[in-house]
């Protein structure tokens, strides 16, 4: 069995991350033996394996193999595309090459070996090529990626996956949903990343009261998160313990960590509807202003 691992940095952007592992993808196909990217088991059964099985599995991975309409009605021109000529690739868009790459890998589920045999063949290597090249195109840099390697939204889009990743293997996933809304809520009030993170660097997780202030207006942010799992469901939110805040901000996400709703409420407001209540409900929360979460949603 072949093995790979990438390393890359915590909070790579998206497209660098799939660049990085493109090229990983690339140099894994280059430095093996073509006639090892299949293999027989038994007597009859064939299986892409090598490298090739690493690309399968990468891509999957990535969330880049997906059926559609379109991709199912393509999937004959793919075929007959490739039977005619490899060159055609290099002047495919980064959408068709990406329905050539999901058609490839779909393509083990019906026929084993079909990843292997577009290894041996040199065509998987140059799909895999063409996205480099388109992708490499849209970043605007390839050679020197110091000084934007980290970036805020990188940074939570890695929290999040490494937090349901850990859910997947360990049942619960570990608690970010505060981290998560807290820097979701900042972005809400129009406040920059830098200065959120030059407000938060002193602060610690016992902080009383507001969470952030921003323009004078001292934040307290609620959130939730169901799991996804029987009776997680959202019944019961989270009832501020004190008033010393001027603003607070419920965020209700789904089971991704993407927001569903946020809503609004000042203190005055809000002690005057819920101080006399020990448990609140989304629809409570709900009686407040309604915020615009397209911000989040970018």
């Amino acid at each position: 069995m072949y093995h790979q691992t990438y390393q890359y940095p915590l909070g790579m952007p998206k497209l660098q991350l799939e660049i990085s592992l493109l090229e990983g993808m690339l140099e894994a196909l280059s430095n093996q033996d073509k006639d090892r990217f299949v293999e027989t088991i038994g007597n009859a059964h064939i299986t892409s394996a090598g490298a090739a099985i690493l690309v399968f599995r990468t891509i999957w991975s990535l969330g880049w193999v997906e059926t559609t309409k379109r991709s199912e009605a393509l999937d004959g021109d793919w075929a007959d595309m490739l039977r005619r000529d490899h060159s055609s690739i290099d002047d495919l868009s980064e959408e068709d090459a990406h329905e050539v790459l999901s058609w490839m890998v779909r393509g083990e589920k019906w026929c084993g070996g079909h990843v292997g045999f577009a290894a041996q063949d040199g065509s998987l290597d140059r799909i895999l090529s063409r996205l480099l090249k388109l992708k490499r195109a849209r970043a605007h840099t390839v050679d020197d990626w110091m000084g934007i390697l980290v970036t805020p939204m990188a940074l939570r889009d890695d929290l999040v996956r490494s937090a349901l990743l850990w859910q997947q293997m360990f049942g619960v996933a570990p608690s970010i949903t505060s981290a998560i809304s807290e820097f979701d809520a900042a972005r809400l009030v129009g406040m920059s990343f830098e200065d959120y993170s030059k407000y938060m660097a002193d602060k610690t997780s016992v902080s009383k009261g507001s969470d952030f202030i921003f323009n004078g207006v001292r934040y307290q942010v609620k959130a939730n998160r169901p799991s996804g799992k029987k009776g997680s469901q959202v019944t019961i939110v989270g009832k501020a313990n004190n008033y010393d805040w001027d603003q607070l901000i419920w965020i209700h996400y789904d089971t991704s960590f993407i927001p569903n709703e946020a809503w609004l409420w000042h203190v005055d407001s809000y002690t005057k509807a819920f101080d006399h209540m020990e448990r609140l409900s989304p629809s409570d929360y709900r009686k407040g202003i309604k915020l615009d979460i397209s911000v989040l949603l970018k």
